[in-house]
């Protein structure tokens, strides 16, 4: 979720820049292979697209999440010279890292859970199951690898939509801002001024 409002972000503020233009400063990120992004995105919406429950019950969902990750970084190494991708990168890194120390799940603490889901407690959060309709794996703090580049970040209630996250997110976020808001030269703003000498 917060990688969608990072995309929000990063078109807000081009629109701001570019104003009129900023569909063609968009259009202008020369961008190889972005089928790639497509088809790793696809191919994590069986995960995050299954309830709640012990994670042998996800697990093909499970490979095709973490092949998604494969393609996402071919993509990030064909387009490594372009502002903002290796920011990318390097969350997307982070992330898979933690993932593959912690089960092939992102870990998240049930004291994390009880932030994000009102009313809960934390023994309604059994450890070990896969946190439906996410990437999530429920772990406690002890237990968790690397726990602090977890999903430990929340955005509370009253958020319209409360959820956690991981510095390897705030990092792809960071990326995907500075690849939608960066300046880029068009062939409507290499046109000359009328009237210009």
């Amino acid at each position: 979720m917060i990688l969608a409002w990072a995309v929000i972000v990063g078109f807000l503020i081009a629109l701001i820049r570019f104003r009129g233009d900023t569909l063609n400063q968009v259009a202008a990120i020369p961008l190889q292979y972005p089928l790639l992004v497509l088809l790793a995105v696809g191919m994590q919406i069986p995960l995050l697209r299954s309830p709640g429950g012990p994670t042998s019950e996800v697990a093909l969902q499970q490979v095709l999440f973490l092949l998604s990750h494969l393609l996402l970084l071919v993509f990030v190494w064909l387009n490594r010279r372009i502002q903002g991708v290796m920011v990318i990168g390097i969350g997307l890194v982070l992330n898979l890292l933690i993932i593959l120390l912690n089960s092939g799940f992102m870990p998240i603490a049930p004291e994390t859970l009880v932030k994000i889901n009102a009313g809960t407690v934390v023994t309604d959060w059994p450890h070990g199951i896969h946190y439906g309709f996410s990437k999530d794996i429920i772990l406690t703090k002890e237990t968790t690898r690397l726990w602090l580049f977890s999903d430990i970040l929340v955005i509370p209630p009253p958020f319209p939509f409360s959820v956690a996250f991981s510095f390897g997110d705030i990092l792809i976020s960071i990326g995907i801002i500075a690849l939608l808001a960066k300046k880029r030269i068009t062939k409507e703003t290499e046109m000359p001024i009328a009237g210009a000498e």
